[in-house]
């Protein structure tokens, strides 16, 4: 929904954020330990609104690391009891590229498969989008038209200005709880600074992928042999870092804990990772991935290809995260690059066969 209603200007956010926590239980980025993180905030809270790239990305307040499906009882017949998901929740400052990838993982929850856990959850909530005012260093969302601004798909949405901040409706909901915080109209001096600011932030983006990403699925077709996969698997730990902060990964495991008195028990779902060694296993041992060069090549070609053919969007919405919480960054830092950085992973596969002399795909097991 492209915004229709006024834009108003706001001086601070407390009393936004005061509103809003009144009616929804409230998640904003805030500071922590060096970093951002979304957690329940207070009217008081301080939030991180420039360029919040959080450890994990929102997603995990709609779909949880971890979370009890149902829990059971055995005695006078099978019964079970089901989690209450009726509550209203907020995600106040959540970024353009992250709004993107909710939008992938409704089509994943949402579409011929049905998550009802995630989308009784994602139907309560209210979106207070923030447009990124500056693009982070390890960040490509340019590249994929999903930041730093957002033109659809909010509640709210709210711009840095100068002296406070631009304000823009884009929902009746949204528009339901900022009456009687009598605001301010925004002046066109306003609008003018936001488009200011937001064309600067483009214009700042250094970190782009070279290759359209309409022109990745052909790309990657040519290049399934290429030999640069080579040296990127063979050092990549496979320790599933760059899928855990991944907005739109989505695969998840489910387990069944029965209590000592073996009458009672629950079904918990967890995250888990296409990049771990188990991931694939079935039975009797056999396992579809075992090679991680396999498992490194499935998570780079699904989230840059193969998602777009399954659900029609990018499965990278350009965050940066894997490229950040990698555990080669620290390594690397300075260079803007990891092991998991798809543009990197991009840039190596354009490079002529000859670079790799007669370099041949590892067959050893995983680490």
């Amino acid at each position: 929904m492209k915004s229709k209603f006024e834009a108003f200007k706001l001086k601070n956010l407390s009393i936004l954020i005061e509103a809003v926590s009144q009616k929804y239980r409230t998640y904003g980025p805030v500071a922590k330990d060096g970093e951002h993180a979304f957690e329940i905030i207070e009217p008081e809270s301080k939030l991180y609104l420039g360029c919040a790239v959080t450890m994990l990305p929102a997603k995990y307040i709609l779909q949880p690391v971890w979370q009890d499906l149902f829990s059971f009882k055995l005695g006078d017949g099978f019964q079970i009891e089901e989690p209450r998901l009726d509550e209203k929740l907020a995600i106040f400052g959540i970024s353009p590229c992250d709004v993107n990838a909710l939008l992938a993982l409704d089509q994943v929850f949402g579409g011929k498969f049905v998550d009802p856990y995630y989308w009784k959850r994602r139907e309560n909530t209210l979106i207070i989008a923030a447009n990124c005012t500056e693009v982070a260093s390890e960040s490509f969302c340019t590249s994929w038209n999903t930041g730093p601004e957002l033109h659809s798909n909010y509640d709210l949405l709210l711009t840095e200005l100068s002296d406070g901040y631009l304000l823009e409706i884009g929902s009746l909901e949204g528009e339901n709880v900022i009456v009687g915080l009598n605001l301010i109209k925004a002046t066109q001096a306003d609008l003018n600074e936001k488009m200011a600011r937001l064309d600067s932030a483009r214009t700042n983006a250094k970190k782009k992928l070279p290759v359209a990403p309409d022109d990745l699925h052909q790309f990657f077709r040519e290049r399934f042999d290429h030999p640069a996969w080579v040296p990127n698997s063979d050092v990549c730990f496979s320790c599933g870092n760059c899928t855990i902060v991944c907005p739109t990964c989505y695969c998840f495991d489910i387990r069944d804990e029965i209590m000592p008195s073996r009458s009672t028990g629950v079904r918990r779902s967890e995250w888990d990772s296409c990049q771990l060694l188990e991931f694939a296993e079935v039975g009797f041992g056999a396992n579809f991935r075992r090679l991680r060069i396999d498992r490194f090549k499935h998570r780079t070609i699904h989230k840059l290809s193969w998602m777009k053919q399954q659900y029609g969007l990018t499965g990278c919405v350009g965050c940066g995260r894997c490229v950040r919480w990698c555990p080669s960054w620290p390594e690397r830092r300075g260079r803007l690059t990891s092991l998991a950085d798809p543009v990197e992973i991009i840039a190596d596969l354009m490079e002529p066969l000859d670079k790799y002399g007669t370099a041949e795909i590892s067959r050893g097991e995983a680490a």
